[in-house]
């Protein structure tokens, strides 16, 4: 979830390097590519297990967020630059890849449940982390966001990773019981994102709220407490992944499909527009704002926390009505979303917490899917090959909207402007128009598959 917090503390990095904004762009791909082309990270989680990719996600992006920071203030190469945040990026893959993989093979039954909410504590690393930074460190600061990553990473995976290898085995535990946990867990969550809404509404940052942000998520390791397995839950446990009335192709052949190229375009454009906002967020909300001095920190957490709304909603919402909705309908919703959203921010300042809450819930809603529907449309076999081949896609959508598309059309602005902060509408309009178009676009395609 790091890589939602890059919007935030991206002016530091490009006042330090005085880069344009098509260079930032590539910095924020070059992330973004790292991030989502993850093969290796699902070969380390099915050879070793999810406890050494965590293991090894986490030293490689402690190791790199702070190679970021000993960089800022020096003559480092642009092309090392790109080097290190790719490194940076595809650091997260590995912790990616292990907790999603493993929900779905955990809890076969409640693996649409599992995955959103997996990706909802994802969605809301930005939201946490900036409460915390913030009660220590000011706009003036933002210099050493890397640093406070390097030292948040360190401490979660020094405390996770031996958990991680103890408790990595499929549920025993009887599926009502499993389902209960499931809601009481959702609403814990619930709660747990209106706190840091409230936090954030109030400006509340100082080191009392901080602990408690901190503190708060470890009362759901009260959930572990197990019990006995029932034998409708073994029968289901063995059987779960034996469903004969649906495809199980292998990643080759689900390649030569063309519902394949349909979702993959789908997700192509609400991840690619969702990572258009988050990798720029603050330069829209001084473009939009008309105001060379506008903080992005407030509209970062609204996106974060609408972003894990939708990966718990989205998540619970698809498993509730799987008998009666198939689950790509939910994408359409995303889709949607996406599109009043961009359409939105032409109408200004006014809208921007409104566009960055519809972004937030679409692209939540868009990673509590994404697992599931590849493995409920074309089946499991060779499960970790397939969920690489469709998780690159968000790469793509960045490549495409963020660096190619608002990187280069806002620096042509600023330049016409004659200064190195675009203001106003022709910053980013035309980009705007482009992704709503797409994200219409992903919706027809959902009602044509």
């Amino acid at each position: 979830g790091f890589t939602y917090t890059f919007g935030e503390w991206s002016p530091a990095v490009k006042s330090s390097f005085r880069y344009s904004q098509a260079q930032l762009d590539t910095l924020a791909l070059a992330k973004d590519l790292g991030n989502f082309i993850s093969m290796d990270a699902g070969f380390t989680t099915n050879r070793f297990g999810a406890h050494v990719s965590v293991a090894v996600g986490t030293l490689v992006l402690a190791t790199s967020s702070v190679c970021i920071f000993l960089s800022l203030g020096h003559d480092v190469p642009f092309a090392a630059m790109i080097v290190l945040f790719a490194i940076f990026g595809h650091s997260m893959s590995f912790c990616d890849n292990a907790g999603i993989s493993t929900s779905v093979k955990n809890f076969p039954q409640s693996k649409g449940s599992a995955v959103g909410l997996m990706k909802a504590m994802e969605g809301l690393t930005a939201a946490v982390i900036n409460t915390v930074f913030f009660s220590f460190c000011s706009d003036t600061q933002l210099n050493y966001f890397p640093l406070w990553i390097a030292a948040t990473t360190l401490g979660t995976g020094l405390f996770a990773v031996p958990l991680i290898a103890m408790a990595d085995s499929p549920v025993e535990e009887d599926e009502h019981r499993v389902s209960l946990k499931f809601r009481f867990l959702t609403g814990a969550l619930l709660v747990y994102t209106a706190f840091c809404g409230i936090v954030v509404y109030l400006k509340a940052y100082i080191l009392p709220v901080a602990v408690v942000a901190v503190l708060l998520p470890l009362g759901l390791f009260l959930l572990t407490m197990g019990g006995s397995a029932s034998p409708r839950a073994e029968s289901l446990l063995d059987n779960g992944q034996q469903r004969s009335d649906r495809p199980n192709l292998s990643a080759w052949e689900m390649l030569l499909r063309i519902d394949f190229y349909l979702l993959f375009y789908v997700f192509i454009a609400v991840q690619g527009a969702g990572l258009l906002l988050s990798n720029n967020f603050s330069q829209i909300v001084k473009a939009v704002s008309h105001d060379p001095q506008a903080s992005s920190a407030g509209y970062l957490t609204v996106f974060s926390i609408f972003n894990t709304c939708g990966r718990i909603f989205v998540g619970f919402g698809s498993e509730a009505l799987k008998a009666q909705v198939n689950r790509p309908w939910f994408l359409a919703i995303s889709g949607t979303l996406m599109t009043v959203a961009f359409l939105s921010l032409h109408l200004g300042k006014s809208f921007l917490a409104f566009s960055a809450g519809l972004v937030g819930f679409g692209l939540g809603g868009s990673f509590a899917l994404q697992a599931v529907v590849v493995e409920e449309v074309f089946g499991p076999k060779e499960m970790p090959i397939k969920y690489s081949c469709c998780f690159c896609a968000a790469c793509i959508g960045s490549l495409i909207l963020s660096d190619l598309l608002a990187g280069l059309l806002y620096d042509m602005a600023a330049k016409e402007q004659g200064q190195s902060i675009c203001l106003g509408a022709s910053c980013f309009g035309v980009t705007f128009t482009v992704t709503a178009c797409g994200n219409l676009l992903a919706v027809l395609c959902i009602v044509a598959a």
